[in-house]
């Protein structure tokens, strides 16, 4: 009966610093490992495929203070 407490304690602790709830602000260059100057070059590739682009480039974009400049296909 005694370890059955320990361990319903130990489990009970344990349980308190796991989070599951994420903030939705948490979009940045550490989270995407991705630079303004690469998500520029996703989206811009993305657009002249005529596909969607992903939220995660999206995200690094929006959250700078620059504009990408768009280029044109070369091929």
């Amino acid at each position: 009966m005694n370890k059955l407490v320990i361990l319903l304690i130990t489990c009970i602790s344990l349980s308190s610093c796991v989070s599951v709830d994420r903030p939705s602000n948490t979009t940045n260059y550490y989270e995407y490992n991705m630079t303004f100057e690469q998500a520029c070059i996703l989206k811009n590739h993305y657009q002249n495929q005529g596909e969607n682009i992903p939220s995660s480039v999206q995200a690094v974009i929006d959250e700078s203070e620059s504009v990408c400049e768009k280029q044109e296909k070369n091929f």
